[in-house]
């Protein structure tokens, strides 16, 4: 533990963070697809690209995005305690006629209004309009102006809206004027808007940038600085232009002359000597004679000045990286503030880059006891940090989440190296009662692995190759997080034939093992990563009967997949030092029981440091309930036999009382089972009020920084013993 790491950090109140955005909406029919199966309503499609943009893009969980926590409340209005959740609660109501209509939903909203009104300039409420009848809302609600929507085509409607509270977000996060008026009340006035530098080559970049200032004076949301008939007289103009990139986000209009121009490639460097937002806007047509070796490490997009949406994107990108960067700021303030950040850490805005080295950032400069560079999560893959390492021996780099309650020192190992790690983590049936998704889950599942990597454990999952699966993506996190290159800065592209298995053992049972194959394995390399499981062996089952795939159907074939699951699960028990539990069916299994509960149970019994994390339903929730005395109606067979959906699975239990010598499902038993067991035999080195904040935290990182903490802890622990 750290000198910052103390007992009384720990009994702080419940760690929140400084913003976080909740979308409102009613969801409308959702249409049928050819296949018979539904998609998303409008609405609900809306409210989805809140999440890509402000958390992490649908579809690519692998990417850096934003971190910004987006919580899901459909249905019905939440309860004016959903603004305690945050220091900044922003609330987006996605009005339809429906909602309208719904008397709820209007005297729900008039109560937020008033809540958020309450707390002055703390929280934010936005309604955004999406039809023309919007406005017909109680006047309580329609006082304050909308975001207006209604006019626009479906395919423009997310861009605008998520661009506009992107610019609402940063204004928040840079703080509000206040302001006294005449009765001496309090009136809250807007925040000074953004200013975008547009850098470009006269040569053939101003009519680009000339368009790009059109749109921006049109919109009249933000600010621009053009070129020098934006100086005042009298002025020099390189201090001027300096010190006005520094105050904006760079919009480097990247054409063939860009990088030709000397003060094209200054004002580049100042940006990122001074660590300013910087976005790369390739429109470059034939070739440059020479790339700028310095414009890398920023978000690019690529424009044809033919598009007439060409402008909006951009500002959307420029803005995206402010707000990254605001965020960044306020998280770490926060951090600060709980003592949760080892001493010595100085702050680099965005990810750091050998150039941060030799300016702003240079270990020269930095103020004296600096030990390193902290910057936004998620971490650099181990080829990036070889590199830093390389250029800054001495110095430590790392982001907050990767360094809460671990004890840093330049080149020392991974604080997890070799620390096998089990995760169980599916989909949870309750989600939506904790105002999330699908998405949400899999951004905790993706979170988790990622750190686990970065801090050197070695995954143990059970999973398969399904299209999008979960495997998949561990098998890109292990590519990223991959250390083991033999001291080398950039490893050879010859391991990749064998390093996943270095990092990742994927378990797999009999029958689903038959799936798989040679052509799977051979063009993944992932022969060292499976590990196929043979089938249960007091089945008894024949050579014919091993070799064939069957589904359980029938009571007898769901036996096998009880028995055959079973083992599996065992030799990852037998194979693992810890676990981790997020999610998980509570029934409608295919086996004897919920996995998760196997799995934990089985964790127990080999007193392995168990994770339990609760903030997302789910059969990891209902675990905890029995953990703490309690006993929950999943755990019955009343419960799990209950409907014609489920009559398949009372057969089975019903045959299995009859057969003398099977292995039986006992629900009472494992419930006594996990009463007795108590927070304190989960043995994860988490101490009871830790354990708690892990049982119903619903914020991604705070879940991942618990468990590095108690996996820390658990790894000492052990080493100790050992010694």
């Amino acid at each position: 533990m750290t000198p910052a790491m103390t007992e009384a950090s720990m009994s702080q109140p419940p760690r929140q963070p400084p913003l976080s955005i909740h979308a409102l909406w009613l969801p409308e029919d959702e249409p049928t697809k050819t296949d018979g199966t539904r998609s998303p309503c409008a609405v609900t499609q809306l409210a989805e690209s809140l999440f890509s943009n402000f958390t992490r893009a649908l579809g690519a969980p692998l990417d850096r995005g934003l971190n910004i926590p987006v919580r899901f409340h459909q249905g019905k209005p939440p309860p004016e305690t959903v603004l305690d959740g945050s220091d900044h609660s922003v609330l987006v109501v996605l009005v339809t006629d429906r909602m309208v209509i719904d008397r709820d939903w209007q005297l729900g909203l008039e109560t937020l209004a008033r809540a958020v009104a309450r707390h002055g300039s703390r929280h934010r409420m936005y309604m955004v309009a999406l039809s023309p009848f919007s406005f017909n809302l109680l006047p309580g609600v329609a006082v304050s102006n909308f975001i207006r929507l209604q006019g626009l085509p479906q395919a423009k409607r997310a861009v605008r809206l998520c661009t506009t509270l992107t610019h609402e977000l940063c204004r928040l996060l840079q703080g509000c004027d206040e302001k006294k008026n005449v009765t001496g009340d309090t009136q809250r006035l807007a925040p000074a808007p953004l200013k975008l530098f547009l850098s470009h080559a006269k040569a053939d970049g101003e009519a680009l940038a000339q368009a790009l200032r059109d749109h921006i004076e049109s919109s009249g949301a933000i600010e621009s600085f053009f070129d020098t008939n934006d100086i005042d007289p009298g002025f020099d103009f390189r201090v001027y232009l300096e010190e006005h990139v520094a105050r904006s986000v760079l919009v480097v209009l990247q054409t063939d002359h860009y990088a030709s121009r000397t003060w094209c490639r200054r004002e580049l460097l100042w940006a990122k000597s001074k660590d300013c937002p910087v976005v790369l806007i390739n429109a470059v047509k034939e070739r440059e004679e020479r790339a700028f070796p310095y414009l890398g490490n920023a978000p690019l997009l690529r424009v044809d000045g033919d598009q007439p949406d060409w402008p909006e994107r951009v500002v959307a990108l420029a803005l995206r990286e402010a707000l990254r960067r605001l965020w960044f700021k306020a998280q770490l303030a926060r951090l600060v503030e709980l003592n949760m950040v080892p001493p010595g850490l100085h702050p680099s805005l965005g990810p750091p880059e050998v150039l941060n080295l030799i300016t702003g950032a240079s270990p020269k400069s930095l103020p004296a006891g600096t030990r390193g560079l902290i910057y936004p999560d998620p971490p650099l893959g181990s080829e990036e940090r070889a590199l830093l390492s390389l250029a800054a021996p001495g110095l430590i780099f790392t982001t907050p989440t990767s360094c809460m309650n671990a004890l840093l020192e330049p080149g020392a190992p991974p604080q997890l190296q070799g620390m096998r790690v089990a995760l169980s983590i599916s989909d949870s049936p309750d989600l939506a009662d904790y105002a999330m998704g699908p998405a949400h889950l899999q951004d905790a599942m993706t979170e988790l692995a990622r750190y686990l990597l970065n801090q050197g454990a070695h995954l143990v999952y059970g999973g398969d190759l399904r299209a999008e699966g979960f495997t998949q993506q561990l098998l890109e996190l292990v590519a990223a997080y991959n250390d083991e290159s033999d001291g080398e800065a950039l490893p050879s592209p010859t391991h990749s034939v064998d390093f996943a298995s270095q990092r990742l053992s994927n378990y797999v049972a009999w029958p689903i093992s038959l799936n798989y194959s040679h052509a799977q394995l051979a063009q993944h390399y992932l022969k060292g990563v499976f590990e196929f499981i043979d089938p249960a062996g007091d089945l008894d089952l024949s050579a014919d009967q091993r070799g064939q795939f069957v589904p359980p159907d029938t009571s007898e074939h769901r036996y096998w997949w009880f028995r055959c699951l079973t083992v599996m699960r065992a030799a990852m028990a037998d194979a693992t030092d810890a676990r981790v539990l997020l999610g998980g069916q509570t029934r409608g299994f295919a086996g004897g029981m919920p996995g998760l509960l196997e799995e934990t149970l089985l964790a127990l019994q080999r007193k392995q440091p168990v994770f339990l994390i609760g903030g997302m339903g789910g059969c990891s929730r209902v675990i905890i309930d029995a953990i703490q005395g309690a006993q929950p109606p999943e755990l019955s067979v009343e419960y799990q036999t209950d409907g014609a959906k489920f009559a398949g699975y009372k057969k089975f239990l019903d045959e299995q009382q009859t057969q003398r010598h099977a292995v039986r499902v006992d629900y009472p038993a494992m419930v006594a089972r996990l009463n007795a067991v108590g927070i304190g035999g989960l043995n994860n080195s988490l101490s009871d009020e830790e354990n708690q904040e892990l049982f119903t935290t619903p914020h991604v990182l705070l879940m991942v920084s618990l468990v590095l903490k108690g996996l820390a802890a658990c790894r000492a622990r052990s080493a100790a013993h050992g010694a």
